[in-house]
């Protein structure tokens, strides 16, 4: 229905304009955001809005008696008449070659009256001349001015302005639709190509409104239609097509009515700020796995990906018909297929209808022939009238089961062909499983992407390990990924990873047995099919391991090769996990993480190809290889042992021998500045804090070691002046000699996720430490950094969880907690509080939380049993962190 109730303005001359004028705005907007409520239909609110601002303008227009010679035009948007409630209204002032300076003012006048009333303006005062000199120049005004509409004053000049700008004299529409096509692909860079970003650009985004109006643009070039309907008659667009696109846009369109209508402002991206707000006035609600914000952007999704498919498919077909023309001929690939324009292309347009099995062997094809960027309109439209025959009786046939197993053991030359079959609707089609994690969001900001998305980018990781360039990047992941004879058992443990999610329960297990049930489907052979499930089940082990366990611990390797159980197994999963983490987000990935896993899969390679190492002989061989290397450095054996003397055998089992040597050096070296003391050890120890920085030799980040004497606020105080200089701590080892010294590293990275710092930054760095370390007071340590804003929308429950710790006599404390500047340093607060010592620390940052894992003690390195002092601890961490 249309909103017609608000009453028509009729300004009185006796009474206060702008007070009027704001009266009938408020209005206005209340009204429509009642009926917005009430759910009246978007297409009838975003019309009434832009009625509303038409009579608004009008009767100003007339109150003001402005010239007959002056136009006044809508263009851009509000051109469409289409506004939402805080859209920009754009106006043209077309001019006549001479003007009074009496109208300028005017127009001054007006303009002032409509930003006091509270509307977002945008507005340009041109005459005929210019505007038709600046539309030839610039694509964004001769676009503006297509959608140009009379609002009052010349309609004569409005006539001329619509002769001046037609594609007979400017534009014609070949050059309009190249230039307006390389602006879509700039554009989609911007967000990475993907239509799954969690925070939206309703209008811009991949499959977001601009896409829409793009086709309606283009079109209105060639075809003049006064709506895209009316392609329908020109075989340019089907009804189906249309009518499917107008109700995505229409959701859309809801979305953002409502986004304005939560932030108050013309407000286009949809943060994690606003998002629970608009799913609320949307009428979502939560369901028992599925929270409403999930839901609103799970229909998004999908809306944006039919949007994204539509306008490529009318775009091509524009620019087959009216701008190539038969520019190129085809080349035959198979007796089904040809290339045609880069696009792979079926010779039959009924190939699907009488042999419905080519709805998956196309796709072979694509993998196969690295020029191909898509499918052609025709065959795309083709395969969509199709899908009707994958039914589960299709599915159930030996051979397009057969099919769809060579199209996972086809070495991909691309990811094209994974992410065209995910497009066309084909993935979902032969896969329920996966229809059900499309467009599945988690409200979080661990995951950039939706599930379906995420599951996408780590299969073309995989295909990338292939590529030479990797050999450099990801050596380990290239020389397995080569030498893979089944490629299928990676890919489809990539596929089914995290098709459980968002059905409540352990994704791992429900995607474990689904995998399970495939195979035995598709008759893979019994290994395989075991391979895969247990991929699925364990994904996310190796990532555990690495980020929350001591790998330089044997007892740690042993039990985790134990787990594993064949260097196969173990190096799928290495690759699965590389692929996996770098798919999940931008910023997820880093040295650290990659050091980490490669620690973790060199070492347990080595286990598995080998008899179980003599943890003696272990640590002996890395104390022997250390004094080696400080040997070939000129270090004397006597300095050397002086500072071994109180080192126990867990400090030479935990490093390795490099580091070991690296320690010895810097402190050696800095115990020679003090050679004038009696007693050189003990004066170093007595009067400074020896401090040490490096990058990494595996780039896994920058080590910051510190030898000083054991204090009660030593880690406090580290901790909170790495922060201090925007460091991010990734892990820590703390171990303490049997004279009460301690050799404390912190690795870390960069705001950035880089290992590197800086000379400058070292020596301040440095120099903060020592001058902290003399105050000994870590509470009036500053961290001066500001919270990234999405953190704040998220309630994260602080858990604390106590265990005895598998691998030394200690005690592991698990603290999942929600992520702020300087977060460590309050943890190490409580700590000193409750006269705690720490042993080792495994930060993990996971979007909005952190899952931090430390080993602790008493201070006399026996474990924390009781009760009493396990909840002082808690009460302690929870006091700490609240404040």
């Amino acid at each position: 229905m249309k909103v017609t109730s608000l009453e028509k303005l009729s300004l009185d001359p006796a009474q206060d304009t702008l007070s009027q004028l704001k009266a009938y705005e408020q209005s206005s907007f209340e009204l429509l955001s009642c009926a917005f409520r009430d759910g009246v239909n978007v297409r009838d609110l975003v019309t009434s809005r832009s009625e509303h601002i038409d009579h608004l303008l009008r009767e100003l227009w007339s109150s003001m008696m402005f010239s007959n010679e002056l136009s006044l035009i809508a263009v851009g948007g509000y051109g469409r008449g289409e506004l939402h409630p805080y859209s920009d209204i754009d106006l043209l002032f077309l001019l006549p070659n001479k003007v009074q300076e009496q109208e300028n003012q005017k127009i001054a006048a007006f303009i002032t009256l409509l930003w006091d009333t509270g509307l977002i303006i945008g507005q340009a005062s041109r005459t005929l001349k210019q505007c038709t000199v600046l539309a030839k120049n610039d694509i964004t005004v001769a676009t503006n001015l297509m959608e140009s509409r009379y609002l009052a004053g010349s309609i004569a000049l409005f006539e001329s302005l619509k002769e001046e700008t037609s594609p007979g004299k400017m534009w014609d529409a070949k050059k309009f639709f190249i230039a307006k096509t390389e602006e879509q692909k700039q554009r989609y860079k911007k967000f990475d190509g993907s239509s799954y970003d969690l925070e939206p650009n309703v209008k811009s985004s991949p499959g977001g409104l601009r896409d829409i109006q793009l086709i309606s643009w283009v079109a209105q070039r060639f075809y003049y239609p006064q709506s895209i309907f009316e392609l329908i008659k020109k075989n340019i667009i089907t009804k189906k097509e249309y009518y499917t696109l107008v109700k995505c846009q229409l959701f859309i369109w809801k979305i953002r009515f409502a986004l304005h209508i939560v932030t108050n402002k013309a407000e286009d991206r949809l943060l994690f700020d606003y998002q629970k707000a608009t799913a609320e006035l949307m009428g979502f609600s939560d369901g028992e796995n599925q929270m409403a914000v999930e839901k609103m952007m799970k229909r998004y999704y999908r809306s944006v990906l039919v949007i994204r498919n539509i306008s490529d498919i009318l775009l091509q077909v524009l620019e087959q018909t009216q701008v190539k023309k038969n520019s190129s001929k085809p080349l035959s690939v198979s007796e089904n297929y040809q290339i045609f324009d880069s696009r792979i292309d079926a010779k039959d347009i009924k190939l699907f209808e009488n042999h419905p099995s080519e709805l998956i062997n196309i796709f072979r094809v694509v993998a196969e022939h690295h020029e191909v960027k898509g499918i052609s309109a025709r065959t795309l439209r083709a395969i969509r009238a199709a899908r009707n025959k994958i039914t589960p009786k299709f599915t159930q046939k030996k051979r397009n089961r057969q099919l769809f197993i060579e199209f996972w053991h086809t070495k991909h030359k691309t990811s094209r062909a994974l992410f065209l079959m995910k497009r066309s609707g084909v993935l979902s089609d032969y896969l329920p499983a996966f229809q059900k994690i499309s467009g599945q969001m988690q409200y979080d900001m661990f995951h950039s992407y939706t599930v379906d998305e995420h599951t996408l980018f780590l299969l073309k990781n995989l295909i990338e390990f292939e590529d030479c360039d990797a050999k450099d990047k990801f050596p380990l992941c290239h020389e397995i990924m080569c030498k893979q004879q089944k490629p299928e058992v990676i890919y489809l443990a990539g596929l089914f990873h995290d098709i459980g999610k968002g059905r409540g329960g352990d994704h791992s297990e429900i995607g474990s047995f689904e995998a399970l049930e495939f195979c035995k489907q598709h008759e893979l052979n019994e290994h395989d099919a075991e391979t895969i499930s247990w991929l699925v089940a364990n994904h996310l082990l190796m990532s555990l391991i690495a980020q929350k366990r001591d790998t330089s611990d044997p007892k740690v390797i042993q039990n985790f090769a134990e787990l594993v159980g064949t260097k196969e197994r173990l190096e799928l999963l290495y690759i699965l996990t590389v692929a996996d983490i770098r798919a999940t987000s931008h910023s997820l990935w880093n040295s650290w993480k990659d050091s980490l896993l490669k620690e973790l899969a060199y070492s347990t390679l080595a286990y598995l190809s080998e008899d179980q190492p003599d943890p003696v002989e272990d640590w002996q061989t890395t104390k022997s290889s250390a004094l080696a290397i400080l040997t070939e450095q000129g270090f004397k054996s006597e300095e050397i042992e002086a500072n071994w003397q109180h080192l126990g055998i867990a400090y030479f089992t935990k490093n390795p021998a490099e580091t070991i040597a690296w320690h010895s050096q810097s402190i050696i070296d800095h115990q020679r500045q003090f050679k004038n003391q009696s007693d050189e050890l003990e004066a170093t120890k007595s009067n400074s804090t020896m401090v040490a920085i490096r990058e990494r030799l595996d780039g896994g980040g920058s080590e910051i070691f510190v030898f000083s004497k054991d204090i009660d606020d030593l880690f406090a105080s580290l901790t909170a002046t790495i922060a201090q200089h925007s460091l991010n701590i990734q892990g820590a080892t703390i171990h303490t000699d049997s004279n009460g010294y301690c050799y404390d590293s912190f690795f870390t990275l960069n705001d950035v996720g880089k290992p590197t710092i800086g000379n400058i930054e070292q020596e301040r760095l440095e120099k903060a430490i020592r001058r902290n370390l003399a105050k000994l007071d870590s509470s009036k340590i500053t961290i001066q950094k500001r919270m990234a804003r999405q953190i704040k929308h998220f309630d994260v429950n602080t858990e604390i969880v106590f265990s005895n710790d598998e691998y030394s006599t200690y005690t592991r404390l698990d603290i999942v907690a929600k992520d702020r500047p300087g977060l460590l340093a309050l943890m190490a607060r409580a700590f000193k509080e409750c006269s705690i010592r720490l042993h080792d620390a495994r930060i993990t940052t996971l979007g909005e939380k952190v899952e931090d894992t430390f080993i602790i003690s008493h201070r006399d390195n026996t474990a924390i049993k009781s009760q009493d002092e396990k909840q002082q601890l808690i009460d302690s961490l929870h006091k700490h962190l609240t404040n």
